[in-house]
């Protein structure tokens, strides 16, 4: 038995995260996006409504790809592509839980592929971002 995700037991239509991982907006994490990107944008250093303060938009490629690292492919994998649809921006504070559904899967220059779409919501159930991710699977031994 594999200690990771083999792509014949992947299916279109299938949910690949279940159950649905939770990622919380920290503070550090969003300090450490900052600081990493150098991102000044004023309105990312200022609070809203509530004492509020939104979570860079990018922060988005974090944690879909954290909630993705709890079920792995197999070494060698690639992350091809990603793209993002934003909806609300995430608070700090928040508990995002981000969802992803095997949409294709083929081959491509001898090599698996795997395009999922991921929802992530608030712990309201409010939508935050939705996107496409597309996976080179890896090498399977």
């Amino acid at each position: 038995m594999s200690d990771y995700v083999t792509y014949d037991s992947l299916t279109e239509g299938d949910d690949f995260l279940n159950p649905i991982p939770a990622y919380k907006v920290t503070q550090e994490a969003v300090d450490k996006y900052l600081l990493a990107t150098n991102d000044n944008t004023l309105e990312l250093q200022q609070t809203g409504p509530g004492n509020t303060r939104i979570a860079p938009p990018m922060l988005a490629a974090v944690y879909v790809i954290e909630a993705l690292r709890t079920r792995v492919g197999p070494p060698g994998g690639i992350h091809a592509k990603q793209q993002f649809k934003f909806y609300r921006p995430a608070t700090i504070g928040e508990t995002l839980y981000t969802s992803a559904t095997v949409i294709k899967l083929y081959q491509k220059k001898g090599r698996n592929y795997v395009d999922m779409s991921t929802d992530t919501k608030n712990e309201n159930g409010e939508l935050v971002t939705s996107g496409m991710i597309t996976r080179i699977w890896g090498k399977e031994s």
